[in-house]
């Protein structure tokens, strides 16, 4: 067993998969989406991706850390001028500060192309939004029922006769939209849709009394 080849290995591995879950990351849609639609990809959710990214990370960190510590030698060598002496501002290392700071002052100022790079992620994200459709509000799979039609304008006693015509099972009203779509295999987008009828009529027989 090497140690120094494992956490070479280990840095490569984490660091390949960082820019797999990186790229999905990219283009997952937003999370009021991801959460109202249950959005997977290849089995996983929005929110595994982003546990999945974070750990990835702090591995590949952890391997980083090791790969300097056995390599320190090398590199202090890259710190070092012609006559072999140590100084960190060397024109490699400026050059390496520079782009780094051109990218994080870029993102800030939004300045292409690094604002390029987000406007297309934003473009994908928003296209996702019309193919899944919008939740009412932000996180309404959290809501109870009862909360949920009080918000989205509906009537409850409508709504728990629409979800038991459609034989969706479910304990009371207090059970929140995302319990009784998992409970029932659909996405709360799907409950939605199975009591949006239910949307309470507006009252306008008194402006057209005033009409005349």
């Amino acid at each position: 067993m090497n140690i120094r080849k494992i956490t070479s290995l280990t840095m490569i591995i984490s660091f390949v998969l960082c820019i797999l879950t990186s790229v999905i990351l990219y283009i997952i849609p937003h999370g009021r989406i991801a959460y109202w639609s249950h959005w997977q990809l290849w089995g996983l959710s929005k929110t595994q991706w982003s546990e999945l990214h974070l750990n990835l990370g702090i591995l590949l960190l952890l391997a980083g850390f090791l790969h300097v510590y056995y390599n320190w030698k090398p590199i202090t060598a890259y710190l070092k001028n012609k006559s072999k002496q140590m100084k960190v501002f060397t024109v490699n290392f400026n050059i390496a500060l520079i782009l780094t700071l051109i990218a994080c002052l870029g993102t800030y100022f939004q300045i292409p192309p690094m604002s390029t790079i987000i406007n297309i992620s934003e473009s994908i994200k928003d296209a996702a939004s019309i193919k899944y459709g919008e939740p009412p509000y932000g996180h309404a799979e959290l809501s109870s029922l009862k909360k949920f039609v009080k918000k989205a304008d509906l009537d409850l006693s409508k709504s728990i006769t629409l979800l038991r015509q459609a034989s969706i099972r479910f304990e009371n009203e207090t059970q929140t939209i995302n319990d009784i779509a998992k409970e029932n295999n659909l996405t709360p987008k799907q409950v939605y849709e199975i009591i949006k009828p239910s949307t309470q009529k507006k009252d306008n027989e008194g402006h057209g009394e005033k009409a005349w």
